[in-house]
Order: structure tokens, then C-alpha cells, then sequence
């Protein structure tokens, strides 16, 4: 019984996207909007210095452009296709524990990534993320009798992020969007200081549609 309700309630969520009135003929669907996120920092074991790295919490805020292409079936409305394109700008936070410090990075983050809709609402997402170091906090960090001079940290990663997105229309205008996101960091913040930081963010973001 459970699995038959389970199998309904499927149902009923692939159906409302796929069967909503259109009021355009467009094979596509672009949505802009703010963008807030929260998540975990993870620093990585530093060879350089051998410091070991805990972990911290860290923030997203920007905008997001989404394009979602195509029609699931002849039937179904523009924008509701296999293939979506998310592009975004933000300004990250992101913080490691060191000992019974803390250092923040205030960051770009520029994340572009190509989505796969498993159902009209729901994406598997993947690409890569642009972040530049814009300040750091403090400028300098003491730990076991050593002083490190985070103030230089100037560094800037591409990241490998994928994750999952959930996209519902809250009329033919706007939606409403929520993703899970793993970014990887792949370079060290600075030659001085180098490891590396990835995170967890779950973040929300509101689209008006500009094209549909």
C-alpha cells in the first residue's frame, strides 16, 4: 500500500509539470532571481605548514540565471525539456576552524553548470565554480606559537560542484527554487598557504521568468 501511494504521489509531481497551461509557444523557460545559500566549509591537511584543518560554517548571496530548454512531449509547455543551464554570481563567506581560530575567506564565487531533469522539476546538476579571494579575516592567524599572515591570502580556485535542484512554478511569472550542492576545491588559497576548501550548500533562490 505504500508503495502504490508512493507511486501516485510520483505521479501527481510529474504531472503538474508536465501538463500546466502554457500561455506560450516557446520551447524555453529562462528565470532570474536572488539566490541565498548556507553551508559547511571543509579545509583540507596542509602539507606545507602540516596543519590539519576543522570545519566551518560559511553563506552564499547573489543572483541566478536558469534556462530550462525544450518540451518533455508535444504536449507539455516550453521549458519543461531534459537539458537546463544555471549560471550565477555571488559573494561567498566561507570559514575553517584552525585550533580554536577561525579564518574566513570573503570570496566571488562565479558557478556555472549544466542540469539534467530527471522529472520537469527536478535536476541533477553539474559543472564547475569560478571563485576569486576578495579579503580575508583576521589578516593574521596564530596557531601553536606561529604567526601566519592570512592578510596576503589572494588566491582563486575553479572548484568541481554538482548537486541536486528542485524547481516549482509558483505561477506562469515565478518560481521558486532549492538546491544541494557540493563544491570541491581544487587549489590551494595561496602558494603561502595551501589548502584547499570545499563545501556542502543547500541554498534557496526566488526566478521571475523573462522568457516563457
Amino acid at each position: 500500500m505504500r508503495k502504490q501511494l508512493l507511486l501516485v504521489l510520483l505521479a501527481v509531481v510529474c504531472a503538474s509539470g508536465l501538463f500546466a497551461q502554457c500561455e506560450d509557444d516557446r520551447p524555453l523557460r529562462i528565470g532570474v532571481g536572488p539566490k541565498l545559500g548556507l553551508g559547511l566549509d571543509m579545509g583540507s591537511h596542509s602539507k606545507v605548514q602540516n596543519l590539519n584543518f576543522g570545519k566551518g560554517f560559511g553563506y552564499q548571496a547573489g543572483a541566478v540565471v536558469n534556462a530550462h530548454f525544450g518540451r518533455r512531449y508535444d504536449m507539455s509547455c516550453g521549458g519543461t525539456g531534459w537539458v537546463g543551464l544555471q549560471l550565477e554570481a555571488l559573494y561567498g563567506s566561507r570559514a575553517v576552524k584552525l585550533g580554536d581560530a577561525s579564518l574566513r575567506t570573503n570570496c566571488l564565487e562565479i558557478p556555472v553548470l549544466a542540469q539534467v531533469y530527471v522529472i520537469p522539476n527536478l535536476a541533477i546538476e553539474a559543472g564547475a565554480t569560478m571563485v576569486k579571494v576578495l579579503s580575508t579575516s583576521p589578516t593574521q592567524l596564530l596557531h601553536d606559537g606561529t604567526i601566519y599572515n592570512t592578510g596576503e591570502i589572494k588566491g582563486s580556485d575553479v572548484m568541481i560542484s554538482a548537486g541536486v535542484a528542485y524547481k516549482s512554478p509558483i505561477d506562469s511569472n515565478s518560481s521558486w527554487m532549492v538546491d544541494a550542492r557540493f563544491n570541491l576545491g581544487m587549489s590551494p588559497l595561496a602558494g603561502n598557504f595551501d589548502t584547499k576548501v570545499s563545501s556542502i550548500m543547500v541554498s534557496f533562490a526566488y526566478l521571475f521568468n523573462i522568457v516563457k
